[in-house]
This record gives C-alpha cells, sequence and structure tokens, in this order.
C-alpha cells in the first residue's frame, strides 16, 4: 500500500513540473499583459538640473511565440500637471495623428524556455521602437523573472535610452521649450519599465 502512494506521489510530482515547464515556455498567443499591475516611466531633464519622472497609464502587449509587441497610447501620458499633458500631446505627440508608440523584441527560442517561478533572466536584446511614423532600433537590457499563478515579470535591468534626433521630434522639443520659457530640454530620454505577462 505505501509503494501505491509513494508511485502515485511520483507521477503526480512529474506531472505538475511537467505542467509547470509547459506553461512557463511562450507558446502563441500565450501571454497578456496586464496593465494595471504594470508601468512604463520616462525621465525628463530640463534646464540641464531639474530631472522629473513621467509615466504613461494604458499599455497593450502580449508575447507570442517568439515576438514581444507592446504598445503605449500616448494619450495617456500623465506628467503630473494638466497642462502639461495636454502640450505633450498636442505639440510633441501630435496624438490626433499618431495616437500611439509601439515597441517589438524578437526573442531567441530559448531565452524563456523552461524558466521555473523563482527563476531569473538576464536578456540583451534589439527593440524597435516606432513613434510618428519612424522606426529605430535601440538596445534593450531587460530581467525577466518567472513568478507564481502563471505569470512572467520582465523589467529593464538598466534604462532605455531614446534619443529623440533620431525620431525627428526635436521640432516638438523646441516648441515645448519657448512655450514653457526654458533655457533647454534634454533631447536624450531614459525609460525604465516593469511589465507583467499572465498566460492566457
Amino acid at each position: 500500500m505505501k509503494k501505491i502512494i509513494l508511485l502515485s506521489l511520483l507521477l503526480l510530482s512529474s506531472t505538475v513540473i511537467a505542467k509547470l515547464n509547459f506553461v512557463t515556455t511562450t507558446h502563441a498567443g500565450q501571454w497578456k499583459l496586464n496593465n494595471e499591475a504594470s508601468a512604463l516611466n520616462f525621465i525628463t531633464t530640463k534646464n540641464a538640473s531639474k530631472t522629473e519622472v513621467q509615466t504613461f497609464k494604458t499599455l497593450q502587449g502580449k508575447i507570442s511565440g517568439t515576438q514581444v509587441t507592446v504598445s503605449v497610447d500616448l494619450s495617456s501620458v500623465d506628467t503630473g500637471i494638466e497642462v502639461r499633458d495636454e502640450r505633450l500631446k498636442t505639440m510633441f505627440f501630435n496624438i490626433a495623428k499618431f495616437p500611439e508608440a509601439t515597441v517589438s523584441i524578437v526573442l531567441h527560442k530559448t531565452d524563456l524556455g523552461h524558466m521555473k517561478p523563482g527563476q531569473r533572466k538576464i536578456l540583451k536584446l534589439d527593440a524597435d521602437i516606432t513613434l510618428q511614423d519612424t522606426t529605430q532600433t535601440v538596445p534593450v537590457e531587460l530581467q525577466v523573472i518567472a513568478l507564481a499563478k502563471n505569470q512572467l515579470l520582465v523589467v529593464s535591468n538598466v534604462p532605455v535610452i531614446v534619443d529623440l534626433k533620431d525620431f525627428y521630434l526635436l521640432k516638438g522639443v523646441n516648441a515645448l521649450r519657448e512655450i514653457a520659457k526654458l533655457q533647454s530640454i534634454n533631447a536624450a530620454v531614459p525609460i525604465t519599465f516593469s511589465l507583467l505577462f499572465t498566460h492566457q
């Protein structure tokens, strides 16, 4: 009887491990971004010394096979000052014509394979960032953490630096600088993020 119970426990353990390994492997359409538990922040510096952290409230994204895609609703920008939000939406992002920015990353097949809860990986990859019809490839360093309840946490291991001149956005930067009567606005913008993906 004891042997039967022990054998049953071993079989059960093997089944649980197999399911866990399957769940934490990225298959097509398997992971969806949880907007409420995610954050994307960008840091602005004006007049050479005043630095502030801004954020976007609405993100969408998924991991499908080896493809990671995230879209940012630019109208959800939140700087903590309403008039500044409106200036960013109209004078800089031009949300009437370009309502969102997108990020696309291609993973290697082994990047997320068979990760167990608590396991971490550092991934150095290239991200294609599209903003106002201009796409630039930017190096990113991600920390991926497998969590319980079939979740993956993807965070920026180091800030991602986006140079606005590469996206032909200096005209918008200058417009913001002039209307706010600032001496300067830094065109190199550090971005940090924490993205929670849930298995579907």
